[in-house]
């Protein structure tokens, strides 16, 4: 690009035009009042007609007593030469404007637009694989800052939100890797078995089965997650109380068969979004819980409203969850759930359970116009 299409060159052109216009425009009233002003203070009113003279306060004598064309004349050749001089003195003064606008608009646009390259040198550094920049533009609370703070705030976003899809790719390829290993494991076992009997074929292949019915629940999870984000889903009116109850009772004699219980804590909590997905997620959820439940353990769920966010969520008895990405993995169920909550404006959050072993998760979910972030405790403590 260059310099006479910049922004900084046509801001310097509009400040200089400025300065010059209203600096010309006083130099010309100047020279407008001096030529009223000699026009009107002639020589003749002070010796033709022998007005008194008046400087600083003092009455002063002018010259004697001269015939009126002479005095015009004199006049008229005096008026001439201070005009003349006047008109030299302000084009010399005009040129010297002109050139110090020029100057004065470049530096101020320079001055102006500093922000703004540092603003678009961090954007040119910054890369899809690194988000971690961010401008930390200093200075007054004015129009520059404020758009620093918003690209930064986007970054903030735009860094979580590939955090969350690498998470979810790694999660995706692990967990379904996972039962093709299985089924290639136990195929390939019997497959190399000469003296393989029938019975050999029916343990396989109900080991196949299983595993393509665990895949298949994960790709529909895997499809409700890419509707929702892809924008295909309809968003209708849902009571989150209703849902959590229905699932909980669809669950009941699931958790019963090894040995738990469900306990249910609801209060109403109406929201906007789409249902299939939000049942995919409350489903990965209890299904989260139920795998690392025990025999005789009780898992808690509910939903309610606080402040404007309304929330789901479960609480085991489980170990409970790493401490942080490093020391192990959640899984695709809660990659989901964690994709499912931010394509609805939310957000999934774990917590410690209160005053025993497990781990409580909420899913967080704006009600209407949410300007505050979430509450940064579980809920399910207080119902």
């Amino acid at each position: 690009m260059t310099i006479w299409r910049s922004i900084r060159f046509r801001l310097s052109v509009q400040y200089s035009a400025v300065v010059f216009g209203l600096g010309g425009a006083l130099l010309g009233l100047v020279y407008l009042a001096l030529r009223k002003m000699l026009h009107a203070q002639t020589i003749t009113q002070y010796v033709v007609r022998g007005e008194p003279v008046v400087v600083n306060g003092v009455q002063v004598d002018v010259m004697p007593r001269l015939e009126a064309w002479e005095l015009r004349t004199l006049e008229s050749l005096f008026n001439e030469l201070v005009l003349n001089q006047l008109a030299r003195y302000t084009i010399l003064s005009l040129i010297v404007l002109f050139l110090l606008s020029l100057i004065v608009g470049w530096i101020m646009s320079g001055r102006v637009l500093r922000p703004v390259q540092e603003i678009t040198e961090v954007a040119s550094d910054i890369q899809a694989t690194d988000l971690s920049r961010r401008i930390g533009l200093q200075g007054p609370d004015d129009e520059l800052t404020r758009l620093a703070a918003t690209f930064d705030s986007m970054l903030e976003r735009l860094d979580r939100a590939f955090s969350s899809q690498r998470k979810f790719l790694a999660d995706t390829s692990h967990d379904l890797r996972t039962p093709l290993a299985v089924i290639r494991a136990n195929v390939e076992v019997v497959a190399d078995d000469e003296d393989a009997s029938i019975d050999d074929w029916k343990e396989v292949g109900g080991v196949v089965r299983r595993n393509v019915e665990k895949m298949s629940a994960m790709i529909e999870g895997l499809l409700a997650t890419a509707r929702l984000q892809t924008g295909r889903a309809q968003a209708v009116t849902i009571d989150l109380a209703q849902l959590v109850t229905a699932k909980a009772t669809e669950y009941e004699n699931v958790a019963g068969e090894v040995g738990v219980s469900i306990d249910l804590a609801v209060t109403p909590a109406v929201i906007e979004g789409v249902e299939v997905p939000l049942d995919r997620a409350f489903s990965n959820l209890l299904d989260n819980a139920l795998g690392v439940s025990k025999p005789g353990d009780a898992i808690r769920v509910g939903a309610g409203v606080v402040s404007d966010w309304a929330w789901m969520g479960v609480e085991d008895q489980g170990p409970g969850l790493p401490e942080s990405p490093e020391s192990g993995r959640t899984g695709l169920g809660l990659s989901i759930v964690t994709q499912i909550a931010e394509a609805h404006g939310g957000e999934l959050a774990s917590y410690p359970a209160s005053g025993r072993a497990g781990t409580t998760m909420i899913v967080w979910l704006p009600v209407a116009s949410a300007t505050n972030p979430h509450p940064d405790a579980s809920p399910l403590t207080e119902v």
